[in-house]
């Protein structure tokens, strides 16, 4: 289809990763979502809040249970039948909220399912009023303790059919009027204590992409199935306040593909084509205050191959996998991906009386620098830094010291004489310039690439490379101008132009030597990377590189 040669397009033009020191225009952040959260309190997390410090991730999902007086519980998964909540059960639970919240995990979510064991009427006034007051709490709890906002879960996990039209409802457009209306008050509700609220959902529009995926009435399919969610979502619009945000945060990316374009693809219907059931007065908001975002669900990559639920080894392995899902989900989303697992737990929990298992980095090893290089390709720096001092690094660019040849003057600029394995190329059209080698000036040793008075131009390196798979590209420079363009080969030829890779450098450090370093990933059809030096000139200008490389960081390690 049409738009789907265009999406794809698109996603090639934008899932190139930057440098380090060049900031997205939005901050992107994983949200820790588990069985073992699910399974302890706020206590616990407090508790533990060291550990979850040290993961790369910005927040976790906090689950709120209490037996206020003996016989009754209430919590996040009852709290749409629970009687009133009272604010003052919680006192002891907000300084634990505020404990969770007290190092890097800025982005913590409270914990709501949205699927009654018991059905609400939608007439049902008084029902609606304690489920909005009980999110009233909720969200007061919320905004007290340091979290961002709430996670709502409408998954029909009792399988009770709160959103489907049934029996014994009004008819459906009364319906539909009636779950408008209370999506709008719960809206208020959670808006009142906390009117910049952000409301993590595992779905909105996204739960059902049929009715607006093809070129027919997405409003009329909506009304043929008896499915009500469109029109509480509606509701929710309506009441949304200007601080607050919602994000849909589609749990179907469980299974979505980053090789096929999924997360692009998605990230563009939901913007555009779920719009359709959006109400006109409501599509303003929609489209400035409702972010895309994605779940990525774990033990796929750790199940085995008869589960239902499983992706296999990419170049050799799963986590090669993971690492490609993660960051095409990172950069389709506007802010937020969830990651959700069940078989592993995130830390290793000390304190809590739950059975507790292996850490999901004990189960898939390099699982917590996977998520590090997908949610900051920055990180790249530290990651080559470990991998250097740990003598496990491999610059699979040759001669990227820049060695002059045996038998070349060690003092002076050797014009036209370059460094074995290293080519270069200028602009035609431009100044002509001279590129060498210079046998006095290098870093860390006496030689190093040159080049001067070049108009446009360029040294050229290159290695084999494996589609898919990322890679560091780092250089060093002194002089005028220096630029890194990490372009793609293919049997020889140039390839995808449109997914050049621009690198910038940093400033110079204590020995003079300015920095350039950057994640890449190699597009599907491309076997080669190849880094361009370059340069803009003027007369008699210079500039210098040296210490070059290119470093894998997939995981090469075959499964079992």
């Amino acid at each position: 289809m049409l738009w789907q040669r265009w999406m794809v397009t698109i996603g090639l033009m934008i899932s190139g990763l930057v440098s380090e020191g060049s900031a997205q225009a939005t901050e992107k952040r994983l949200i820790a979502h588990s069985w073992d959260l699910l399974q302890v309190r706020p206590v616990d997390v407090a508790r533990n809040v060291d550990a979850f410090a040290e993961l790369p991730i910005d927040g976790v999902t906090l689950a709120l249970r209490l037996e206020p007086e003996s016989g009754m519980r209430v919590g996040f998964d009852t709290i749409m039948t629970d009687p009133l909540w009272d604010r003052a059960w919680f006192t002891e639970e907000v300084g634990h909220l505020k404990r969770c919240a007290s190092r890097s995990l800025q982005h913590n979510f409270l914990t709501s399912f949205w699927a009654p064991r018991q059905r609400l009427a939608w007439d049902d006034d008084a029902a609606w009023a304690r489920f909005a007051s009980n999110l009233g709490v909720l969200s007061e709890l919320a905004h007290a303790g340091g979290a961002k906002g709430i996670l709502l879960d409408p998954e029909d996990y009792p399988g009770t059919g709160q959103y489907e039209h049934q029996l014994g409802d009004p008819p459906f457009a009364e319906a539909a009027a009636l779950a408008r209306a209370r999506g709008a008050q719960v809206m208020r509700a959670m808006a009142e204590p906390y009117p910049d609220i952000t409301i993590l959902t595992f779905w909105m529009l996204s739960l059902r992409t049929s009715y607006y995926m093809g070129y027919g009435d997405p409003c009329a399919l909506v009304v043929a199935a008896g499915d009500l969610w469109p029109a509480f979502i509606n509701g929710m619009l309506d009441a949304l306040p200007v601080g607050a945000r919602l994000v849909d945060g589609n749990e179907h990316g469980y299974r979505f593909e980053a090789a096929n374009q999924d997360f692009y693809l998605s990230a563009w219907a939901t913007q555009n084509k779920a719009i359709g059931l959006v109400a006109p007065e409501n599509r303003n908001k929609y489209r400035t205050q409702v972010l895309t975002g994605f779940g990525l669900y774990l033990d796929m990559y750790t199940n085995p191959p008869d589960s239902p639920w499983y992706f296999g080894p990419v170049a050799g392995s799963r986590l090669n996998h993971l690492a490609l899902n993660c960051t095409q989900a990172l950069d389709a989303a506007s802010e937020y991906v969830w990651v959700y697992g069940e078989r592993l737990d995130w830390i290793e929990w000390r304190g809590v009386t739950r059975k507790t298992n292996p850490t999901w980095e004990e189960g898939l090893p390099g699982f917590l620098e996977t998520l590090a290089l997908a949610r900051r390709p920055g990180d790249a720096a530290e990651v080559i830094a470990r991998r250097r001092e740990a003598g496990i690094l491999t610059n699979l660019l040759s001669n990227g010291e820049c060695v002059s040849p045996e038998g070349l003057d060690g003092d002076g600029f050797h014009q036209g004489r370059l460094p074995a394995d290293w080519a270069f190329w200028q602009h035609e059209g431009r100044a002509q310039g001279v590129f060498g080698i210079d046998g006095g000036l290098g870093r860390g040793d006496q030689s190093s690439l040159k080049a001067e008075g070049v108009g446009d131009g360029c040294f050229i390196g290159k290695v084999p490379a494996t589609a898919g798979m990322n890679y560091v590209v780092e250089a060093y420079s002194q002089g005028v101008s220096p630029q890194i363009r990490v372009r793609w080969n293919r049997k020889g030829a140039w390839f995808a132009e449109v997914k050049d890779v621009a690198i910038g450098f940093g400033e110079p450090g204590p020995d003079g030597w300015r920095h350039g370093i950057g994640l890449v990933q190699v597009p599907h059809g491309a076997d080669a990377i190849v880094v361009l030096l370059g340069m803009r000139q003027g007369e008699g200008e210079e500039t210098w590189f040296d210490s070059a490389g290119i470093y894998s960081v997939s995981d090469v390690r075959a499964d079992d």
